[in-house]
């Protein structure tokens, strides 16, 4: 890895778990988020997953108050650092946890928090 690519994930590490520690408490459902990128194109190639309890309803999150202020959330820090894919949220995505034991991760998929 490159040092500037080292450097653009610390910066999006730092600001991705300041959206995540804000989620924690201010959204009943939320679990933890992750992001994916390519160091060749990170503006073009970032996404970040929120993951949410099994249970949670994820068509009223996306559209709920506390889910539309999680994505502007991610997208303001984001853009603090430089790193702003695109303003029209696509890009970050709502999944539901596995139940315990039947997610399997992928190798490039990072935990924040």
């Amino acid at each position: 890895m490159r040092k500037k690519d080292k450097k653009a994930e610390n910066d999006i590490i730092e600001v991705l778990t300041q959206a995540c520690d804000e989620a924690l408490s201010n959204i009943a459902d939320f679990r933890w988020l992750t992001h994916e990128l390519d160091y060749s194109n990170i503006k073009q190639s970032l996404t970040v997953r929120c993951i949410f309890d099994p249970d949670a309803d994820l068509k009223a999150l996306n559209s709920s108050p506390e889910g539309l202020a999680l994505k502007h959330s991610i997208r303001d820090k984001l853009r603090s650092v430089g790193y702003l894919p695109g303003n029209n949220l696509s890009w970050i995505e709502f999944e539901l946890d596995a139940p315990r034991g039947k997610r399997k991760s992928t190798a490039s998929e990072r935990k924040v928090h």
